[in-house]
């Protein structure tokens, strides 16, 4: 039956047969990838905590007005 199907579909991709219901092929470095992976996205959200807090600091500081602006009077 399987041949079948695959004939019938033309030689069918490994992704057909996991569509079709078939076992996943296990990769036997995906415990060590998904860690890698994981690490990387908590080392980039650190650097993006960083980043921001550091723009924040930056914004924060009092700027002097130009000298040839007039500066507002209250009404």
């Amino acid at each position: 039956m399987e041949f079948v199907m695959k004939q019938a579909l033309g030689g069918a991709t490994k992704d057909m047969g996991k569509m079709l219901g078939g076992d996943e092929e296990k990769d036997p470095d995906a415990a060590k990838k998904e860690e890698e992976r994981q690490e990387a996205l908590r080392q980039e959200e650190e650097e993006r905590k960083a980043n921001t807090a550091s723009r924040r600091r930056r914004s924060a500081k009092p700027r002097p007005r130009p000298p040839w602006r007039p500066t507002r009077r209250a009404a």
